[in-house]
């Protein structure tokens, strides 16, 4: 993923989810920590159309606040689905033109 912990972005800003492997294809998203629990974000493919894509997924940030996520990975071999996540991340995201504290 292209969001390290402790960034500090504005709104409209996209991040995006990817998997650093070509075969077998494999399905990424975002997922955010709210109450206690990983909710699945909606998204936007590379292509710009809603959903995810096997080469990554993009999350345009469209609200200002803190955000604490992850990206989640899956493919499908056989009949077994593999899953995996990534380190969360907190991300804070300010209106354009104002300032981080």
């Amino acid at each position: 993923m292209n969001a390290t912990d402790g960034d500090k972005v504005t709104v409209d800003d996209v991040i995006q989810c990817s998997a650093n492997t070509a075969y077998p294809p494999v399905s990424c998203y975002w997922q955010q920590y709210v109450n206690e629990s990983w909710q699945q974000l909606q998204q936007q493919d590379n292509d710009g159309d809603d959903g995810d894509d096997s080469s990554g997924s993009v999350l345009r940030l469209s609200t200002a606040g803190v955000y604490v996520l992850r990206c989640a990975a899956y493919n499908v071999i056989g009949i077994t689905v593999f899953y995996a996540t990534s380190n969360s991340v907190t991300v804070y995201v300010v209106e354009p033109g104002k300032y981080f504290k």
